[in-house]
């Protein structure tokens, strides 16, 4: 990966990093999981329409690495290394697949292949994500799929058209800002 970055290139960076840090913030705890309700999975789509597949997943790496140093960027201000071997950690590496699979979409500018990489994108979430949820509380498969996968399955295959349709309604304004040419600049 070249990551010969410009300097509005390291600035859409870390203001797409500050920004998957505050939708983090928007959580909603569970009474039957330790995994809560967020807005993650929409910066993540978001995040990932706007800028190439480079960049989404840069930002993503760097978010997941500020958090595992032990800034607290994560869902309820919480930070650290323990976060990511935590029962929510799966869920996190995965961002990192998805930004890849939804920006390379993106980038691709076609909208078919875009929805099939978002969906076989949180797919590969959450079943990181419940990989990981059993493994860390001891529950069995059946439970990790019951309070790992179940609650937010609708709820973010609702979020992938909903962040997709704003991610493309605000990226030509957003790159007519930033004086772009074309997107693939970013």
């Amino acid at each position: 990966m070249n990551l010969h970055l410009s300097t509005k290139q390291i600035t859409l960076v870390g203001l797409c990093t500050a920004l998957m840090a505050a939708f983090s913030q928007i959580a909603i705890p569970l009474p039957f999981t330790p995994v809560p309700i967020t807005l993650q999975v929409f910066g993540v789509v978001l995040i990932s329409v706007i800028v190439e597949h480079k960049l989404s997943t840069l930002t993503l790496i760097i978010y997941t690495l500020l958090g595992a140093i032990g800034i607290p960027v994560f869902s309820g201000f919480h930070g650290g290394f323990s976060v990511l071997v935590g029962p929510s950690g799966g869920y996190i590496f995965g961002f990192i697949i998805l930004a890849f699979l939804v920006g390379f979409g993106s980038y691709k500018k076609n909208k078919l292949l875009l929805y099939v990489l978002a969906f076989l994108g949180i797919i590969l979430d959450l079943i990181l994500g419940a990989i990981q949820l059993k493994y860390v509380t001891s529950i069995s498969m059946n439970a990790a799929i019951a309070g790992g996968i179940m609650p937010f399955i609708i709820k973010d295959c609702i979020t992938i058209f909903v962040a997709i349709f704003i991610g493309y309604t605000i990226k030509p304004r957003l790159y007519s800002i930033l004086g772009a040419q074309k997107h693939a600049a970013y």
